[in-house]
């Protein structure tokens, strides 16, 4: 976040390896330091929210598992099959309106308590400059826009990460526990043989957020300076008219975008790598169909139970990886 007048600011000493964990719990302070006691409420309700949504998808294939067993085993007796179809029936919608009432607590909740605080942290960021001295705006400050454009920046970072990237790092998590719970309830061999694979389906996102996190923060700072330039050369027209000045202006506002410009490029990359590496997962889930067909052939395992297992793995280990590239957001704030 930018550097705050007095009770709001930050340290700015530089990152080291030991200080990494101190600095995403300060981050993550930093987010909650504007919470009310409606926002406590909101955030528990929100958490909660998000935990079930997450645990949906694997209860959603826990049932998967009983269906296709149901119908594998044939229909021996008509009444008893449909017993069992109608409850498997049952359960589905059951679960359809607990993910729907746990989906609305996330998403409204989350929404709700980020837009509350982004609006506090405003007012007490104003209430802060106004208290400031003349000479805070002559040495510190730089310019009215800046102190404008630092305190929306900073808190539509806030209401973006309480909004979006905590509840989807909270349903994550919560997918990936799920997903491994509903693994070993239903199979361990299988959850055992397939647990190496973790590391590789977490890659992808650990890999898109790790690498993002120094150029996202650099762009970010970059992108002042050529906004401060186009500021001052329009604010001062009459100036750079009178001393010829445009083509050296212009100068400058470009030179000042070369660095974004190759930030930005970097971090495509990134992305592009992280985002084709997800193909590893397909890889992972071409072994399973080899190893369930031989645990149904020679073991006597049932169809959907080890469709269910090998599917619950792979979404858990993928939600994991999804969940890791969320981290960079709370660290940057």
């Amino acid at each position: 976040m930018a550097s705050l007048p007095r009770e709001m600011g930050k340290d700015g000493l530089p990152e080291t390896g030991k200080t990494k964990a101190a600095t995403v719990v300060r981050s993550l302070a930093s987010v909650f330091m504007h919470a009310d006691a409606v926002d406590v409420a909101l955030m528990v309700l929100g958490l909660v929210g998000a935990v079930g949504d997450g645990m949906s998808t694997p209860m959603m294939l826990f049932l998967a598992n009983r269906i296709f067993n149901d119908i594998g085993s044939g229909p021996d007796r008509l009444q008893q099959f449909t017993s069992k179809m109608n409850e498997n029936a049952r359960n589905i919608l059951y679960l359809a309106v607990g993910n729907f009432v746990m989906a609305f607590l996330e998403g409204y909740c989350w929404t709700r308590t980020a837009e509350r605080q982004a609006s506090q942290m405003r007012l007490r960021y104003l209430r802060a400059v106004l208290r400031q001295d003349v000479e805070y705006f002559d040495l510190k400050a730089g310019s009215t826009s800046e102190v404008i454009t630092a305190v929306s920046n900073d808190s539509l970072l806030v209401q973006d990460v309480l909004s979006e990237k905590l509840p989807n790092f909270v349903m994550n998590c919560s997918m990936f526990l799920g997903g491994y719970v509903v693994g070993f309830a239903l199979l361990w061999q299988l959850t055992l043989v397939m647990l190496p694979s973790v590391p590789l389906l977490v890659v992808p996102g650990f890999l898109y957020g790790r690498v993002l996190i120094g150029p996202a923060r650099r762009i970010r700072e970059q992108y002042t300076r050529p906004g401060a330039i186009a500021e001052q050369a329009v604010s001062s027209v009459r100036t750079v008219y009178s001393f010829v000045a445009e083509t050296s202006t212009m100068a400058q506002f470009s030179a000042a975008l070369e660095e974004s410009t190759r930030l930005g490029i970097k971090g495509g990359l990134a992305k592009g790598v992280a985002i084709g590496s997800s193909g590893i997962s397909f890889a992972i889930y071409a072994f399973s169909v080899w190893h369930c067909s031989r645990l149904v052939m020679y073991y006597g395992y049932k169809g959907g139970t080890v469709y269910a297992v090998s599917t619950a793995i792979i979404i858990g280990g993928t939600a994991l990886g999804s969940a890791l590239s969320n981290v960079k957001y709370v660290r940057n704030n």
